[in-house]
């Protein structure tokens, strides 16, 4: 028994497996095996991405910007899209505080690592795995800058990639940069193009546009706001979400604590400190067209593809009548602020650096074609860099005198005519109350300096001449209500206009888009230009190949009024450029013959002035004015001076491409002989007295003059003031055809064709055999049997005979 215990305990112990050699030299090769199987697989794996790493070029790392060119019609460069709102500055610029900021935020082990931060991404690996889904990034600021440098993302969707393929280019890629570049110019590459929420890109723009900043003044707060930004730069700007700016600023205050960067007291307390936001941003290169481009490339291609760039867009502008629009406007308002005696801000007065919005002179322009909806022109202010305001997208103003071919129009649809009488004279203020309650209407629509009241006036007359109380009357003949609806359908904004006369005197404001479409339906039978305006045609990108293209639709117009109506208030603004308050320029139009029209627009107090007219091809307006509301230009300031001079260069400069189309006389309109005195129908004895601007002397010649009516309402009754007798003649016993005219008799017929050669008494219309037909009967006015309409038949007398004359 002894025995067998004492054996037992001298037997040796099996020493357990994980203690032997053998084992781990097993497990080793094991590992080794598996390890080398593993790396081939992942070098196998991952060689085309390391392969395409290198195919980028390193020199271009800092190409922060490919422009995109604008093109006009013709395809000549009239400018280029800098989208991105940037500033660069070198490293040396930038606070070491904000240098912290970020690497608490982005990526701790910046310095140590080789542009792939592997504790990172082992860190992220276990925390999205534990909560199911994508949480946590691993990209390092070395990884952020290749995937924004070389736009890998866009690469990714164009190849159908998934993420992860993306992030093994960018990984590699990031390798080579770290290997290429020190850490601070990593850093200033970065800091100079990332982009920051808001429309900030690079930390300067960032600084200045979020508190009003150069970078090296911000404080921690401050430099943590914007550090907060880049994870999710447009939900996470203190500008669109300060709530989660605040909680992501925080954590990156907190991480600053764990780098030693920022004490916990401090940290503390500015948790719950309020962030001061004080923006400035930086003011781009660029024009109120440039920004209406841009606009259109955000919206059919997005936000992205506008950082990206290099596109080339081509747009509907006529770039030599843009540049003449924008040359006439600024050349004009100069002269303006040029003026003795002018008491506004002048540009040259203005600095920019005071933090004031300017107060100068500012003016705008808007050439389409009103066949297609097209832009040709289009001067949004008079500096964006001072105002990037945009008049034509946002301003509106009162339309002042530039209102009354709408309001004639409206007369017309009543059944008034171009030669119905209104009459011109003084009217009382209180009735109407434009720029005060006392006095007598003032007379600024002729633009001279001492207007003259004519009495009584053909419509035609009023329009042509711009008169303002004659107008307020027609507009009382017309109805303001019907004045209202009929405003309404050219498109102008009258819903809300009160019926009050000042409505006739321009008071309502307008849009210089609405008032160029609305003028446009003059030249274009009634109905206006295309709803929507375009400039845009068609987008390619950098390849060459075509990423947009404007879709090419009927276009929709408003039906203003009927084509009648349209001619004949054209054929009244046309005869204000021959004979009426803008006399003289018909005659300095390039295009020959020139059928457009135009009507200049004054306000009350000299604040805005108005040019409005157009061709057959295309429309055009400019508007001078303030952006401030109640500031007179000057007393005076009429617009034929200011605004028609830019009208006239840029319609000129139009002509060579956009002139030649007539605008007819439509069959729903006719003419006839009337007495501009008295608006009825021309007798051969309708004469008038005038002045001879020449010589001064008074003359008397023909008051005819043709004028257009509406098919159907041309059958006047004969002018009553004009009887064909002289003053040497009349007499007190003697009876003319003016006394005539109040007799209650019928007239003698008569009984043979006795009179050889001209009628003036149109007695080739009388019956010849006696009877007195019964609408001759009972006639108030014996001229009016002369009137062609009342049935009688005409007869045809023979030519006489050649008379040969005896010389003895």
């Amino acid at each position: 028994m002894a025995t067998s215990e004492k054996n037992t305990r001298n037997k040796p112990k099996k020493r357990r497996f994980y203690k032997r050699k053998r084992f781990w030299f097993s497990l080793l090769l094991f590992g080794l095996l598996v390890a080398g199987i593993g790396f081939v697989a992942v070098e196998r794996y991952t060689r085309p991405y390391r392969e395409r790493a290198e195919t980028y070029d390193l020199a271009r790392i800092n190409d922060l910007e490919i422009p995109s060119l604008i093109m006009d019609r013709n395809g000549k460069e009239i400018g280029r899209v800098f989208v991105q709102n940037r500033s660069v500055i070198p490293i040396s610029q930038v606070p070491q505080l904000f240098v912290d900021a970020l690497r608490a935020g982005e990526d701790q082990r910046f310095e140590t690592h080789d542009g792939v931060d592997y504790i990172g991404v082992v860190r992220a690996v276990w925390l999205n795995y534990k909560a199911g889904e994508t949480t946590q990034g691993a990209s390092t600021v070395t990884q952020q800058l290749a995937r924004n440098a070389y736009d890998l993302e866009s690469e990714r969707k164009a190849k159908g990639e998934t993420g992860i393929e993306r992030k093994l280019v960018e990984a590699f890629l990031a390798q080579r940069i770290e290997k290429r570049y020190k850490k601070k110019e990593i850093l200033e590459f970065y800091l100079n193009r990332i982009y920051f929420g808001s429309g900030f890109y690079g930390i300067r723009s960032a600084a200045l546009g979020y508190f009003g900043k150069e970078p090296k003044d911000l404080d921690a707060l401050e430099c943590a706001a914007i550090v907060g930004c880049i994870k999710n730069p447009t939900n996470l700007s203190p500008l669109n979400n300060p709530a989660a700016n605040q909680t992501s600023r925080n954590l990156v205050l907190g991480r600053m604590v764990d780098l030693g960067a920022l004490r916990s007291s401090e940290n503390a307390k500015l948790r719950v400190t309020p962030l001061k936001l004080n923006p400035k941003p930086l003011q781009r290169g660029t024009t109120h067209l440039y920004e209406r481009v841009a606009d259109e490339i955000r919206r059919v291609l997005g936000e992205d593809a506008l950082a990206a760039g290099g596109f080339r867009i081509q747009t509907s502008i006529d770039g030599e009548v843009q540049r003449a629009l924008e040359q006439s406007l600024q050349r004009n308002l100069e002269k303006a602020e040029q003026r003795p005696g002018y008491a506004n801000q002048k540009r040259s007065q203005y600095k920019k650096s005071s933090g004031v919005a300017p107060e100068f002179l500012q003016g705008a322009g808007l050439m389409i074609d009103h066949q297609t909806g097209e832009v040709l022109a289009h001067v949004g202010g008079r500096s964006y860099e001072d105002a990037p305001y945009d008049v034509i997208e946002l301003g509106r103003r009162p339309l002042g005198t530039a209102f009354l071919p709408f309001l004639y129009a409206a007369g017309l649809m009543q059944g008034l005519g171009p030669a119905t009488i209104v009459e011109d004279e003084p009217m009382d203020n209180r009735s109407v109350m434009v720029g005060g309650r006392e006095g007598i209407l003032g007379e600024w629509g002729m633009e001279v300096a001492k207007p003259s009241y004519e009495g009584k006036i053909t419509a035609r007359r009023a329009l042509e001449a711009s008169k303002i109380a004659a107008s307020v009357r027609f507009a009382g003949m017309a109805g303001l209500e019907n004045v209202r609806k009929t405003v309404e359908r050219f498109g102008l904004p009258m819903k809300d206009a009160e019926l009050l006369p000042r409505l006739a005197a321009g008071w309502e404001a307008a849009s210089l888009k609405e008032a160029v479409r609305g003028i446009s339906a003059f030249a274009h039978g009634g109905s206006t230009a295309p709803m929507q305006l375009t400039i845009v045609d068609r987008i390619d990108n950098s390849a060459g190949a075509t990423v947009y293209r404007r879709d090419i639709r009927p276009p929709v117009r408003l039906e203003a009024t009927d084509d009648a109506t349209a001619f004949m208030v054209h054929s009244m603004m046309r005869g204000s450029m021959e004979r009426g308050n803008i006399a003289g320029l018909a005659d300095r139009m390039v295009e020959k013959p020139f059928t457009g029209a135009g009507k200049t627009g004054t306000t009350h107090d000299f604040s805005d002035n108005w040019f409005l007219g157009y061709n057959g091809r295309v429309s055009c307006g400019v508007w001078i004015g303030f952006l401030q509301s109640g500031k007179s230009i000057y007393e005076g300031a009429f617009s034929k001076d200011l605004a028609m001079p830019v009208w006239e260069d840029a319609m000129n400069t139009a002509a060579t491409n956009f002139g030649g189309k007539i605008i007819s006389q439509p069959e729903s309109v006719v003419q006839a002989e009337i007495c501009r005195v008295s608006g009825q129908r021309a007798t051969p004895y309708c004469y008038d007295t005038y002045t001879d601007p020449a010589t001064g002397a008074t003359l008397t010649g023909p008051s005819k003059i043709a004028e257009y009516f509406r098919r159907g309402s041309e059958n006047l009754p004969f002018c009553p003031l004009h009887s064909g007798e002289t003053a040497a003649d009349a007499g007190a016993a003697s009876i003319g055809l003016s006394q005539l005219a109040i007799i209650d008799t019928t007239p003698v017929r008569s009984k043979a064709a006795v009179l050889l050669g001209e009628d003036p008494y149109y007695t080739e219309q009388v019956m010849l055999d006696g009877a007195v037909q019964p609408s001759m009967r009972n006639r108030t006015n014996v001229l009016d049997s002369f009137d062609l309409g009342d049935g009688e038949a005409r007869m045809k007398l023979p030519w006489p005979d050649r008379l040969d004359i005896d010389p003895e």
